[in-house]
């Protein structure tokens, strides 16, 4: 550690984290009694890497902020998927089941993805 450096969470730590909060919040949707705990971890993720913007060094927050319009153009673009999907699959009775998994779990699904996204784009560009 140079001198100077304050020992702290770096924002390659939290994206990682992020990663791996958003996947298990994607994947708890699917087990019954376990969404409120998705939503919650997903939170906790998201929440993370943006509340931990004041001890980042300068070159991690202008990473963090060319970070955001990736990650928020990833999450549009699922959403629209999602939409389409749901849209798409009301005159076919085999694809009820999955979109109304999707229309009743749609917050924790959101949340989550918008983690892993952040994660993801997070750390694309804290390597570059």
């Amino acid at each position: 550690m140079k001198t100077g450096q304050q020992a702290g969470v770096r924002l390659r730590t939290m994206c990682i984290l992020a990663v791996v909060a958003g996947a298990a919040g994607i994947l708890l949707q699917f087990f019954a009694g376990f969404e409120i705990l998705a939503f919650m971890l997903s939170l906790a993720g998201v929440g993370g890497v943006i509340g931990g913007n004041a001890g980042y060094d300068e070159v991690e927050r202008q990473a963090l902020e060319r970070s955001y319009k990736p990650a928020f153009e990833g999450l549009l673009l699922i959403i629209m998927a999602g939409y389409v999907f749901t849209a798409l699959a009301n005159p076919i009775s085999a694809l009820a089941e999955p979109a109304a998994f999707i229309n009743s779990h749609w917050p924790g699904l959101i949340l989550a993805a918008m983690c892993l996204l952040l994660g993801i784009c997070g750390l694309r560009k804290v390597q570059t």
